[in-house]
């Protein structure tokens, strides 16, 4: 048995601002090397999961309303279903995306959320969900969502 801690010393994953500083710390941990915009897209999906905490049965519909209300910009742009449909489950359940999906960085996107693009050599004509601005509106959500748990506290 380990000497006996202080509650200080022990990490609390449902104390609200331990969650969100880690959701935030490890978005910005993997955004650092610039290359996995899957990754990116995966834990911000399931950071997403977990800010809604909805009851078993219903997180397709917990989740398209919170992204309708925290991420308008994006709901407008793909919708809300199509990025649960098309992106979130996609890259959870199967760790890829559907057919006529893809994700691009912002280069070239000029801030959209969404663009689309037709492969040269197919035709085939994706969607391009543009993912720094999914990083950088989720970063921001997160940084609103601590402030609070911090102005509710008194903390700095």
């Amino acid at each position: 048995m380990l000497p006996p801690a202080s509650i200080v010393e022990i990490v609390n994953i449902a104390d609200a601002g331990f969650r969100l500083e880690t959701m935030r710390d490890t978005v910005r941990a993997v955004q650092a090397p610039g290359l996995l915009f899957y990754s990116l897209l995966n834990l911000i999906s399931t950071f997403i999961d977990g800010l809604v905490s909805a009851p078993v049965g219903q997180t397709k519909t917990q989740y398209i309303a919170y992204l309708e209300r925290h991420f308008p910009e994006l709901s407008e742009a793909l919708g809300a279903e199509t990025f649960y449909l098309q992106y979130r489950c996609a890259a959870i359940h199967e760790f890829g995306l559907k057919p006529g999906y893809a994700i691009g960085r912002d280069h070239g996107m000029s801030g959209k959320y969404v663009e689309t693009q037709a492969v040269r050599e197919t035709g085939q004509v994706n969607t391009i969900l543009n993912i720094d601005r999914l990083i950088d509106d989720f970063l921001s959500h997160v940084d609103q969502l601590l402030a609070q748990v911090r102005s509710h506290r008194g903390a700095p």
